[in-house]
């Protein structure tokens, strides 16, 4: 089975990244974002973190800080610049979308 689309899995959380990208130089992530797939979530065992990759292999070279109004968003990105992970902490909301989605599939 494929991984799911971020889109279908998160959407309000794309369209509020693809937002936050408005005005930061990092504008061309979003068709990398849209695109986007979530292959894995983050096994930190932190109660904050809803964090998740986006690749199979996440090297990070460089991060792209996101003002978000509530917690921490931060796209990471490997040598090529590609979406490799995100960062989501402090948002419990992401959390339960992210359990509920995955429960769904049991």
């Amino acid at each position: 089975m494929a991984a799911p689309l971020l889109s279908d899995v998160l959407p309000d959380l794309l369209e509020e990244i693809v937002h936050l990208l408005k005005g930061t130089g990092a504008e061309p992530l979003e068709e990398q974002l849209r695109a986007a797939r979530v292959e894995s979530i983050c096994d930190c065992g932190d109660d904050n973190c809803a964090s998740f990759a986006t690749a199979s292999e996440v090297k990070v070279a460089n991060v792209v800080e996101l003002q978000a109004i509530e917690g921490h968003l931060i796209i990471d990105l490997n040598a090529a610049d590609q979406v490799c992970f995100i960062e989501v902490l402090g948002r419990p909301d992401v959390r339960y979308l992210i359990e509920e989605y995955y429960d769904s599939l049991k």
